[in-house]
Order: C-alpha cells, then sequence, then structure tokens
C-alpha cells in the first residue's frame, strides 16, 4: 500500500546534515508504503524505479540466495545500485511488517537538487568501502615460523572515547564465563557496561616498533572479579582491520569481529558487515581531568563520585611522593576458545577453552575532555538487546600498553577446578 503524507525528514539522521533545500524538495515528492512479512520488494537484477528508505521493520537483503545482510530503520535500499543508475545486485525481502518512505526516481532524476544528494551519498559509500578494502588489504606481521608476536603490545598516541552506560543485568551476565562474577554494588538491577571506541594510528608490539599497524576498534567492556581481583572482561570486540583480529584470538583469547568504527567531528558510529549497530553523538566538550574522569568510572560503578575522586587525589599524592610508576593499571580478562578440528554448529567442541588475564596499562594522558549534550542510539547487535542506558561519556588521548596474556583457568582441565 503506497499513500503520500507529509514527512519531516530533519529527524531522520541520513539527511540531518543535508541543505534545506534538498531536505525540503524531498519531503514534497515522498510516498509512505507499507508491506508485510515476507513480502519480497525487489529481486536483483530489477531495474529501480523508487528510492526507498525504511522507517519500520527489517528488510533482509540475498544475492544468489546467500545472506547479504540486512537493512534496519534509518536505511536506504540498495542505494548504491538505485542512486547509479544500475539494476539492483541484491533481492529485498521484508523479515518483518515494514513502513517505507519512496521517491519515484523518474520525478528525481528531473531535479539537480536530488543530483547534489545523489553526489553526496554516493560519496559517502565509495568512502566506506575504501575504507573496508584498507581494512582487508592490511598487512598481517608474523615473528618465526608464522606466529603471532605474543607481546606485550604499544599504542601510542590513541584517541579513545569512554561511554559509560548501564544495561539490562541478566543478558550481562549470562555473557561471563566461569569463574568471573559481576562487579557492580549488590541490588543493582542494571548492570554497567563501558564503551571504548578507539582510533590506533600506530599499534605495535613493544619489541619491534617497525611492526605498526593502524586500526579503528570498538570494545565492550564488563566489570568483573575474579576470586579476590578486579578487572574487566570484554565480551565484544570490533576491529576494522585482521592484524588485531588475529592477534586477539591466537594470544589473547579476545572474541572480536570485523566491524567498522567511523569517527566524525560530532559522533562515533559503528557498523558490522555493513549493519549499522549504534550511534554517539555529542553537541560540544568540555576541558575535564583524570580525577574527574575516575569520578565517572566509580559512579559508574555505584560508588558515590565525590568519595571516589576524594581518594582518588590522596592516593595519587601518595604514589608521586612515592615515585612509583605514573600510568594506572587494569585487569583485563578474555575466554580464549578455539574450535576443535571436527567440531560443527551442531556439536561445538573446542582444542582450546580457557580463561587469560593481561593487563591494560595507561603510560601517559595527553588529553582528557567530557562531552556535553551527549546521545547514544543502538539499532542492532548484543549493544541493542541489552537495552543500554547511556549516563555521561569522555574523549582521550593517551599512550597505553597491553602486557602479554597468561592463563588463568583452562576450563577442558577439570582438575583445576
Amino acid at each position: 500500500m503506497v499513500e503520500h503524507n507529509p514527512f519531516n525528514l530533519n529527524e531522520i539522521s541520513l539527511f540531518a546534515s543535508i541543505p534545506e533545500n534538498v531536505r525540503q524538495y524531498l519531503e514534497v515528492g515522498a510516498q509512505e508504503r507499507t508491506c508485510q512479512a515476507g513480502e519480497t520488494l525487489f529481486y536483483e537484477g530489477d531495474p529501480p524505479t523508487v528510492l526507498a528508505l525504511l522507517l519500520e521493520g527489517q528488510v533482509d537483503l540475498s544475492w544468489a540466495g546467500s545472506p547479504r545482510g540486512i537493512c534496519l530503520p534509518g536505511s536506504l535500499l540498495d542505494p548504491a545500485a538505485v542512486l547509479g543508475d544500475l539494476p539492483h545486485t541484491v533481492k529485498a525481502v521484508a523479515s518483518t511488517a515494514c513502513r517505507l518512505i519512496e521517491w519515484s526516481l523518474d520525478a528525481l532524476k528531473e531535479s539537480p537538487v536530488f543530483q547534489e544528494f545523489t553526489r553526496r551519498h554516493l560519496a559517502g559509500c565509495l568512502r566506506e568501502a575504501q575504507s573496508r578494502l584498507s581494512a582487508v588489504a592490511a598487512p598481517i606481521h608474523y615473528a618465526g615460523q608464522a606466529e603471532a608476536q605474543p607481546g606485550p603490545y604499544l599504542f601510542p598516541n590513541a584517541g579513545v572515547t569512554f561511554a559509560f552506560c548501564r544495561a539490562a543485568r541478566e543478558p550481562v551476565e549470562e555473557a561471563l564465563p566461569e569463574g568471573l562474577s559481576l562487579l557492580n554494588l549488590p541490588g543493582g538491577e542494571r548492570a554497567p557496561v563501558l564503551l571504548g571506541l578507539a582510533e590506533f594510528p600506530a599499534a605495535h608490539p613493544e619489541s619491534d616498533p617497525a611492526a605498526s599497524f593502524s586500526y579503528t576498534e570498538t570494545t565492550v567492556f564488563v566489570p568483573v572479579r575474579f576470586a579476590a581481583t578486579p578487572g574487566i572482561f570484554i565480551p565484544y570486540i570490533y576491529p576494522s582491520s585482521w592484524e588485531p583480529i588475529l592477534v586477539g584470538r591466537e594470544v589473547y583469547g579476545f572474541p572480536k569481529q570485523l566491524g567498522n568504527t567511523v569517527f566524525g567531528s560530532g559522533g562515533i558510529s559503528l557498523h558490522v558487515d555493513g549493519v549499522p549497530h549504534f550511534r554517539l553523538s555529542w553537541e560540544g566538550q568540555e576541558v575535564s581531568g583524570e580525577t574527574k574522569l575516575v569520578g565517572a568510572l566509580m559512579s559508574w560503578l555505584g560508588i558515590g563520585r565525590h568519595v571516589a575522586s576524594a581518594a582518588f587525589q590522596v592516593g595519587d599524592a601518595i604514589r608521586q611522593a612515592a615515585r612509583l610508576p605514573g600510568y594506572r593499571r587494569i585487569d583485563v580478562f578474555n575466554h580464549k576458545r578455539i574450535p576443535a578440528a571436527d567440531a560443527s554448529p551442531g556439536n561445538l567442541r573446542y582444542d582450546v577453552d580457557q580463561l587469560t588475564q593481561a593487563v591494560f596499562g595507561v603510560l601517559r594522558w595527553f588529553s582528557i575532555a567530557r562531552l556535553t549534550g551527549v546521545e547514544l542510539t543502538t539499532f542492532y547487535g548484543p549493544l541493542h538487546d541489552a537495552n543500554l542506558i547511556l549516563h555521561e561519556a569522555y574523549r582521550t588521548r593517551l599512550d597505553m600498553r597491553l602486557s602479554t596474556g597468561r592463563t588463568v583457568r583452562d576450563y577442558l582441565d577439570r582438575s583445576e577446578q
């Protein structure tokens, strides 16, 4: 069913940054369409007749019978083909009841205003494709007999944005492996979750600065306790290149999956397999310091912010007087699993099933800023399922170090239990 309705495209992030005259032109020609689950919107090879924007629901994409991703609200359907005046490259089927906005291509092609929109959007598509191609073509450094460097690793001049959130407690606790418990004040209905959105321009093994590689990464941290040791556990992590995926899986056990974290002047977004997972946006930022950042960290854990900041200041004074190292450390735990050669989706078996422990260290802070007017919008994936609520966020520039990992529990060796 297709009908004409007035729309306010300024409320849709895809159109928020385009010129007002372009947005007004598109609003006038917009028509609304609804479809039921299972309805085919177009087939691969069909000539496009409309430009379609998904408002509600989910559309599954496939090519030659194989899945090629999904479209979620706020996404154009097959935009490169439609705006490039090419046959559809995929088949699109509504997996749920959907509501869309459509524009007739014949009418749009007559407008020079639309040509400007097309140019901008295709340029964005090309930029994203080049970014993903660079990730695939990134070099992978080996040592000795084609083995990944075991570490430690240095991350100089890293830009990291920390987003302090709370999530539904049950899915967070279900993600914790045996031996780890959630570190949080008792009785809390929600669990603390920290997002780390990082740009690493020159990561490298500590022993070999020449073997450097650059990438972006989104990391999900959960505060935990292992016996008497507090630390963080990483249930999900999305780097933009293969080098950290190889090192993470083979050395530390990071559950890494290729993802594209895009940094802009007022926002950061994550796409996995071309599907948008979340967007963090802000209006401005104010200069802050390590004391306030630690206060935010403690408040996130459920500890009084002012008490935590005062304790930190006293501790920092003692550290300086005793000439102790000037960096901060935190233990990080990971669940390292390597499937057995004969494993299958219906028969999951592992040759390696371990809990590993390493240490993140902050060698030097260059800058810390608190973000203002900050907003987190999730679209898909485990973060969306966990119903995240954002509390506050900070942008930092720092030097980091990740120590060599060690095994603290072998789940295949029951004698340790």
